[in-house]
């Protein structure tokens, strides 16, 4: 009876041990990694359920990247919009410059903008408009050493001009300066000495706004770092003339004759843009 007493002990002790600590251990920490699981589980699908509904809200599809992608491609495709000033400045151009032919300028401008472009794609300052300042010129040049320092090429290709119009024009002396604001589409690119794409998107538009400054000064060369103009003097008493296209003498009355070396000419283009090129 004792062994037999000693005997069921032994086992009651081994099936408590089998059922005791490590069992309910290992069962609650199971449970826990469970529960674990499960929050997780229900955080990523709120997460989810969140983008997609944000993702339908702003894009119209589930898919917040390809809603992202399309976004981009719309943006690529729509025009940026302009700073037009054109109905407050140009009766003012026109009342200091009455021949001044504002839709002749306009064409101008965006002849200068294509040569602009074809000069640097091609390195060639040579194919630039026939009125652009040596100064518009030697940036080019400058633009063309740095592309070749680095072995780049910039392209422009299907370019298209969708709109113009002036956005400022001031008057300093013997200087007038108007500048025109221009909204470009083209596929633009930088590539590297064998092809790769190293700035811009072969295949994807960009938009962007280009100023074209042109100056009327007797010599725009002479005023490209924006130095004062050349002045000039009534014939009759030497009193100085202080506004461009003033026909006569404020003092004596005398017509004035502007000097022939007076010209409009286009003398920096700049793409407005947050961005800065690799070169």
């Amino acid at each position: 009876m004792n062994q037999i007493f000693v005997g069921d002990a032994f086992f009651a002790k081994s099936a408590a041990a089998s059922t005791g600590d490590v069992p309910v251990g290992l069962i609650v920490t199971l449970v826990l990694i469970a529960v674990v699981a499960i929050v997780i589980a229900v955080a990523v699908y709120k997460i989810r359920n969140g983008i997609r509904h944000i993702s339908r809200t702003m894009f119209g599809t589930d898919s917040f990247a390809q809603g992202i992608n399309n976004q981009k491609r719309t943006m690529s495709e729509t025009p940026r919009s302009l700073q037009a000033m054109t109905s407050l400045c140009l009766p003012r151009i026109q009342r200091d410059f009455p021949e001044f032919d504002y839709d002749d300028y306009r064409q101008k401008t965006e002849t200068v903008l294509r040569s602009y472009m074809n000069s640097i794609e091609e390195k060639n300052p040579s194919l630039l408009y026939g009125e652009c300042s040596n100064a518009l010129k030697d940036s080019v040049s400058g633009i063309i050493t740095d592309l070749d320092s680095r072995g780049y090429t910039q392209n422009f290709n299907d370019v298209v001009i969708h709109r113009t119009e002036i956005s400022r024009y001031t008057k300093d002396g013997a200087t007038a300066r108007i500048v025109f604001v221009s909204s470009v589409g083209s596929y633009t690119y930088t590539t590297d000495a064998v092809g790769n794409v190293v700035y811009g998107e072969k295949n994807m538009k960009t938009q962007s706004v280009y100023e074209t400054e042109l100056v009327y000064v007797q010599n725009v060369d002479m005023v490209a770092n924006g130095s004062e103009g050349l002045g000039i003097n009534c014939s009759n008493c030497g009193a100085p003339i202080k506004n461009l296209g003033q026909k006569f003498c404020e003092y004596c009355g005398t017509g004035i004759t502007e000097i022939n070396i007076r010209a409009w000419k286009f003398s920096s283009v700049r793409e407005q843009t947050t961005t800065t090129r690799p070169y």
